[in-house]
């Protein structure tokens, strides 16, 4: 084991040795301070750099909500806008067909309903006539058949 070194007296330090002393102490005095400086420094600098990184969060959710609304924004225009070139092509459509469609099948264009009525007023006749006609003469049937009639045939080769 190390023995204790006996406690000695402070001997008369040298002017030279009382300036290093003096100045090492300043030093350490000057070192302490700065060092105190460079902590609270860094402090702030940490605190500085959370408000920035707030502020840059803060922007960027900004920054996204606004591309949000621009999305939805074009969204709604491209729909919009689609409805309207559909409905001017419709329109266009209709105009070029119309001449044609009057042209093939004249101005007056019967409706379903209309040809249905017809038809319904042609049977009441057919009725009628078959009420008043002669019993010998043949009626013609009320209703045409759909199907192509049958040619006639001819009796010579049977």
């Amino acid at each position: 084991m190390a023995k204790k070194k006996a406690a000695r007296s402070k001997p008369q330090a040298s002017p030279v040795m009382s300036r290093v002393q003096s100045g090492i102490t300043k030093m350490q005095r000057d070192a302490e301070a700065l060092l105190s400086r460079a902590r609270k420094e860094a402090v702030r600098m940490s605190h500085e750099q959370k408000r920035t990184l707030n502020r840059v969060v803060t922007e960027a959710q900004r920054f996204r909500n606004e591309l949000e609304n621009s999305a939805k924004r074009t969204a709604k225009n491209l729909e919009s806008g689609s409805k309207r070139f559909l409905t001017t092509l419709e329109k266009n459509a209709q105009k070029r067909l119309e001449p044609v469609v009057k042209r093939f099948f004249g101005r007056n264009l019967a409706s379903r309903q209309e040809i249905q009525s017809l038809a319904q007023r042609v049977r009441e006749l057919e009725h009628l006539v078959k009420q008043h006609s002669h019993p010998e003469a043949p009626v013609a049937p009320a209703q045409p058949s759909l199907s192509s009639p049958e040619p006639p045939r001819s009796s010579m080769g049977e």
